[in-house]
């Protein structure tokens, strides 16, 4: 035991003599490796933003990979010990896990949780806990071309960082043209519940893509802050010009109810089926698959406004943020198509 001991302060006492100045996005200047061998997300945004630049360097997941996600992983990453993560109602951090996984810091990407006060006591409290390095980068839609190159900065990826921004920065700039010619946005309804009937109502980041594109969200940000059931004498009332679901439970559904015929969107056969491998183009988790949802919605909706080709720009995605190449086949799967 005094050996594990003093082999530990000897590290220790090393990394502190090879170590740089990290200033994040909280204003906390923290004292990181010169060298980041390994890193621990915190959180589903920074574990897909790892995996994306280098996934030889997580040192583990927050979150269990799903039996058909993992497919789309490297494998030799996909068995990696499971540390929970730090903030949200599930909350369940394993800090000894986290300590014993050989990882040189912990970094957090993502919205504000509460004031920056509140976070900067909490990870403070957390680095202090752990004897670790924890760091914060704010991270949403539309700056994720910086987080990329602040993160290649960090880990010492900077080419690969700079493609995967590129790759973001083109998608977000697309978008941001094609708003500016949209007069009369299309309406667009969309849920992730088997039934169909669980709204996200406007404003709310998971259905962020839907008005990023220039579509306008049927669902008025007066009926909730989050996620919420409804019925279809609403969504009868909110009549939207597309419908979008996830579930394959509510896409047949919807195809094949009688209640649901009612619709506008059913009618003229504008009811379609969210690409969901490994995760949803539009959120669940918001995080990187965001990115190739942009091309994908607004391709759908406005082609002429977005006038790429979706599939092989979804093989480049899925190369460049899964490491997972694509054939033309699978990736016409994958989109439905």
């Amino acid at each position: 035991m005094k050996k594990a001991a003093a082999a530990a302060l000897i590290i220790l006492m090393a990394s502190m003599l090879c170590a740089a100045s990290f200033t994040d996005s909280l204003g906390r200047e923290t004292e990181i490796p010169d060298t980041i061998s390994k890193a621990a997300p915190s959180g589903n945004l920074a574990q897909l933003v790892l995996y994306s630049i280098a996934p030889e360097k997580i040192a583990g997941w927050s979150s269990r990979l799903s039996g058909s996600a993992a497919e789309y992983f490297v494998q030799d990453v996909v068995n990696l010990p499971v540390f929970g993560t730090f903030y949200g109602k599930k909350a369940n951090l394993n800090k000894e896990a986290l300590m014993a996984s050989g990882a040189d810091l912990v970094i957090d990407m993502g919205e504000l949780k509460g004031s920056a006060e509140e976070m900067v006591k909490d990870l403070d409290a957390l680095q202090k806990d752990i004897v670790m390095p924890v760091i914060f980068i704010e991270a949403y839609l539309d700056n994720t071309p910086e987080v990329y190159r602040t993160a290649g900065r960090l880990l010492g990826e900077e080419e690969k960082c700079e493609a995967l921004a590129i790759y973001a920065e083109e998608a977000i700039e697309m978008a941001a043209e094609a708003r500016k010619r949209i007069d009369e946005p299309i309406t667009v309804y969309y849920s992730s519940s088997d039934d169909g009937l669980e709204a996200i109502p406007e404003g709310n980041f998971h259905g962020e893509v839907i008005e990023k594109i220039g579509a306008r969200n049927a669902v008025p940000s007066s009926f909730g802050a989050a996620s919420s059931q409804v019925s279809m004498e609403q969504l009868y009332i909110w009549d939207p010009d597309v419908i979008l679901l996830s579930s394959d439970e509510a896409y047949e559904e919807a195809l094949s109810s009688p209640v649901w015929g009612n619709l506008r969107a059913v009618q003229e056969g504008r009811v379609y089926h969210i690409p969901t491998e490994p995760y949803p183009f539009i959120d669940s988790p918001p995080a990187t698959n965001r990115i190739i949802g942009i091309y994908w919605l607004g391709n759908l909706l406005y082609p002429e406004l977005y006038p790429v080709d979706i599939v092989e720009q979804t093989k480049e995605f899925y190369s460049l943020y899964y490491s997972h190449p694509l054939t033309d086949e699978e990736a016409r799967e994958i989109l439905h198509i």
